[in-house]
């Protein structure tokens, strides 16, 4: 059969390295992290994507030098053993494994400050702030010409500690705001020695000292690269200065390849779309790449939610780029690129861009997963599983996230197994978590489950409202209860009046007035969601919470800032620090709740809207558990979470039977 994705899979030489297909993983903070290193965990992440048919793989962001900041450190020779056991796993494929380096200059000013350490001094080419007002305006001290050369020789050292750890290469960061494009822009370096000048070229010197310093430390078979942002703000490094910057790379003779990405800062758009939630069009990025491989010779990557393998191949066919960039396609599913190649394209588990798990976590210090893979992040645990040690009957009750994702591990392990969905579709509360608006990548979750349980044999019952007699009839070895939850409503005097509603309600063709207030107790996407839903139907909304900010529960840093934007664009009326008293027939009586004496009452109002969580159903558990031992609950039915807990618990309970 000819490939269907010959451009994809056509092949590519990188350095010494033949790659097995040009999707790469383009480099990216896991926090797989001991001691402020690399770990083992880290290893096995990697190694599961190369496992998986990705032509490269690449550790994300360290520092070389004490003054810089980033998740994890190659500044002593303690990283070496780190990087030779991650060689040695990623190494049981054929694919190169890199690691990118960094320095962050004046942007590691908060985070010395917070380690309490006085030896510590953030630095930067001059002594000026950050300018923007959404990124902390901390003072750096400028840099000596010593101190500057002093850094070009810690990457050349971070770069040999790579080779003696057996690494295939470097990746150098140039741009997202770091000390190198602090050097490279005009409004943070203004110095006048050797460093300085009055063009990019002649500010340049420092970029390239560290580049030769890396290739000669590298020597000339291993792999270096870089890293290239349009960091999207007016002090830092923009579009028409990464045409400069890479015709001088291109020239330099000290590349094998260039990688371009768009934002990595706090504030402005830069951070939203330097991972792009599913308010991004997929591929959408791509042309930033595409005009940097006009002006080169390099292999340029292009990044910035390629999606699905058709619109890679798409890419790539027409030339716009010489590899593709995934980091979170091969978070949701390692395997894409193998099943891509094996035509198996309907058995990719899809990426949503809800970024709740992998950047999300990222942002807040937690080792990153995948909303509905939970094997993403745990690889060394769960990744290989095996078949069970004895065939057993198993019966899932409910076909949402929690129940899909048992129904599926079990029967992957060869377990005979009968879900019961009363619905007529499976998905759960999926089904309406992908109402509000651009949310329809959601609906991935459902199909997969649609796809993958009959291929697995599972006998999927739609349209049946199981009790116990139905279950038990089935005599099972083991019964699963994933019945889910029902919104909750506060105990708020008036709550249960007929013009309060849930977020679920509304979603699903509840009418409400034109003066809608919700009330959010949580912090999650839910009051948001509702609220952008609303307002594109002309509603005046109000978005009442006790919590610091709106969203301010919300992990998918990128996915709420372009809500929190869209809110902000369409009137959206956000007041934080608030709590509710009372809801009246037309009126919301609020407090402040540092303040408890400072109150007042919103009128008039038409609709309430709560968006509080929800409250477990589960009666049925508890009555099969009263006359049968081999019972478990999951998902909201044990606890009203997310979709991640609710498919991570679903996936260690299938492995457990």
């Amino acid at each position: 059969m000819p490939q269907q994705f010959p451009s994809l899979f056509a092949p590519i030489q990188i350095g010494r390295h033949a790659l097995q297909s040009r999707i790469v993983v383009t480099g990216h903070n896991a926090n797989f992290l001991a001691r402020g290193m690399p770990s083992e965990a880290y290893g096995y992440y990697l190694r599961e994507r190369a496992k998986g048919g990705a032509g490269m793989v690449t550790l994300g962001s360290c520092y070389v030098h004490p003054t810089g900041v980033a998740p994890h450190r190659n500044d002593s020779d303690a990283i070496i053993p780190r990087y030779e056991r991650i060689a040695e796993l990623v190494h049981e494929f054929p694919v190169p494994v890199l690691t990118q380096m960094n320095h962050n200059g004046r942007r590691s000013a908060l985070a010395l400050r917070r380690k309490l350490d006085g030896d510590l001094i953030a630095i930067a080419p001059s002594a000026v702030p950050t300018p923007s007002f959404g990124y902390p305006q901390a003072m750096p001290r400028e840099m000596t010409v010593d101190e500057a050369q002093e850094i070009v020789a810690a990457y050349g050292r971070a770069a040999e500690r790579v080779r003696e750890g057996g690494l295939d290469g470097v990746e150098v960061n140039i741009g997202g705001y770091n000390l190198i494009a602090q050097f490279l822009h005009s409004q943070s370096n203004r110095r006048t020695d050797r460093y300085g000048g009055d063009t990019l070229e002649e500010r340049a010197t420092f970029l390239m000292e560290v580049l030769q310093a890396v290739r000669n430390a590298l020597g000339p078979d291993l792999i270096m690269g870089s890293r290239l942002y349009d960091d999207l703000v007016d002090y830092s490094i923009g579009f028409e200065d990464l045409k400069t910057i890479a015709r001088l790379l291109d020239a330099s003779g000290l590349l094998d390849y260039l990688n371009v990405w768009t934002g990595n800062l706090q504030g402005e758009l830069s951070n939203r779309y330097h991972v792009p939630p599913y308010y991004a069009q997929p591929g959408g990025f791509v042309w930033r790449a595409e005009e940097i491989k006009k002006l080169v010779s390099l292999p340029v990557i292009g990044t910035g939610r390629i999606n699905t393998p058709a619109l890679a191949e798409e890419i790539l066919a027409a030339g716009k780029i010489d590899m593709v960039g995934m980091v979170r396609e091969l978070i949701a599913d390692p395997q894409f690129p193998n099943k891509a190649k094996l035509g198996r394209v309907e058995d990719i588990r899809m990426c949503i861009a809800c970024n709740q798990s992998c950047a999300g976590r990222h942002f807040v210090g937690l080792p990153i997963s995948c909303i509905y893979n939970p094997v993403a992040g745990n690889e060394k645990e769960l990744a290989e599983p095996g078949p069970a040690a004895v065939e057993k009957k198993v019966v899932v009750i409910g076909g949402g996230p929690a129940g899909m994702e048992a129904a599926r591990v079990a029967a992957e392990r060869g377990h005979r197994v009968v879900l019961f969905e009363r619905s007529d579709r499976l998905g759960g509360q999926v089904k309406v978590a992908m109402l509000p608006p651009m949310r329809q990548s959601f609906e991935e979750i459902i199909l997969f489950g649609e796809k993958q349980l009959p291929k697995l044999g599972v006998d999927v019952r739609l349209g049946v409202d199981a009790d116990a007699e139905t279950v038990l009839a089935e005599a099972p070895d083991a019964v699963i209860v994933a019945t889910g939850s029902t919104p909750y409503l506060p105990e708020i005097p008036g709550a249960g009046g007929k013009n309060v509603l849930s977020v679920s309600d509304v979603l699903t063709g509840a009418e409400t007035g034109d003066r809608v207030v919700v009330v959010d107790t949580q912090g999650t996407p839910p009051g948001g969601l509702v609220a952008d839903f609303l307002a594109d139907q002309g509603k005046q909304v109000e978005i009442v919470t006790g919590l610091t900010y709106v969203g301010s529960g919300t992990y998918a840093q990128a996915a709420w800032h372009t809500l929190y934007g869209r809110l902000l664009q369409k009137g959206v009326k956000m007041t934080p620090m608030t709590g509710v008293s009372r809801i009246g027939e037309d009126s919301v009586d609020v407090y402040h709740v540092v303040n408890p004496e400072v109150a007042w009452t919103m009128q008039p109002v038409d609709t309430v809207v709560i968006a509080a969580g929800g409250r477990a159903v589960d009666g049925l558990y508890r009555e099969i558990k009263a006359r049968f031992p081999g019972v478990y609950a999951v998902g909201d039915c044990a606890q009203p979470r997310d979709i991640e807990m609710a498919t991570y618990q679903a996936h260690k309970t299938a492995l457990a039977i």
